[in-house]
């Protein structure tokens, strides 16, 4: 115990300056970790290399978990989607079997994340030099996550599907009926599918897939499950909550999807919007 204390007593100086030096560490890592979208245009490439250099110290603890998850998503794409269409740059094209469309995939790591807001955004380590654009979807292993945002060389900020004014069509499982998914409460687990006429019969478990129409996912990408309905009082439709597959406190690695005929659908809408205004 002399020792111990002796220990201290010598070390005493050298001790207060290390637990300075964690605790100041750790406010400035926890201030650049606080998403803004608007900084992270203009000034925060050096902020995001930061959180890269951060996130390379902690993923190697989820890297094998996370890699064969990945793994057997990819698989199971390749079998429920017609077929594999060419492999380019770790990238993997396939196509939607309903739409017709043709998709990228691009694997990403997120750096940085919120989840407890009204309007939720994550960064990734992907930008324009890689092909990522705005408007882009982004999925995990486990299901839908989000759209991209907004783009720098390097990175790209994608708005979660914890946000308040993101919109997604998507339909059920068990009776193709469809709706939109919306954000409505503080609850990073749940989302809530809208639009949905009490008179269709719905299942406690029931899976909610993509639509696939906007073109910012394919169709059948799974979002989540019906854990609870009831009726909207004075509204012929149903109050659903759907739990995400993918716990959005959990993200790590995501893939994002590129539409390679996205101009093409663009234009014809556009036509259809000028012949009927």
């Amino acid at each position: 115990m002399r020792n111990l204390i002796a220990f201290f007593q010598r070390f005493r100086v050298f001790l207060v300056f290390l637990a300075l030096q964690l605790l100041a560490l750790g406010s400035y890592f926890s201030f650049v970790s606080y998403p803004r979208t608007q900084f992270f245009n203009t000034s925060n490439t050096v902020a995001a290399k930061l959180l890269t250099t951060q996130r390379d110290i902690t993923k190697h603890f989820f890297l094998d978990q996370e890699n064969r998850v990945l793994q057997e998503e990819i698989s199971r794409l390749k079998n429920q989607l017609d077929h594999a269409l060419s492999s380019k740059d770790s990238s993997e094209i396939i196509t939607d079997s309903l739409k017709g469309f043709s998709y990228t995939f691009f694997p990403a790591t997120v750096i940085n994340a919120s989840y407890s807001r009204k309007n939720n955004y994550f960064t990734i380590n992907v930008g324009a030099s890689d092909g990522i654009q705005p408007k882009m979807g982004v999925i995990t292993a486990h299901g839908v996550v989000g759209v991209v945002y907004d783009v720098s060389t390097h990175f790209a900020v994608v708005k979660s599907i914890l946000t308040e004014n993101f919109n997604l069509s998507a339909y059920i499982s068990s009776n193709k009926a469809f709706g939109i998914i919306k954000y409505l409460d503080l609850n990073p687990k749940q989302v809530s599918l809208t639009g949905i006429s009490n008179d269709i019969e719905l299942n406690i478990g029931d899976t909610i897939f993509t639509m696939g129409s906007g073109g910012y996912f394919p169709s059948g990408i799974p979002i989540g499950k019906i854990v609870e309905y009831t009726v909207i009082e004075g509204k012929p439709l149903w109050d659903i909550s759907v739990e995400l597959f993918q716990d959005m406190r959990k993200l790590h690695y995501v893939q994002v999807i590129k539409h390679i005929k996205e101009l093409e659908l663009t234009e014809l809408e556009n036509q259809i919007e000028e012949y009927h205004p």
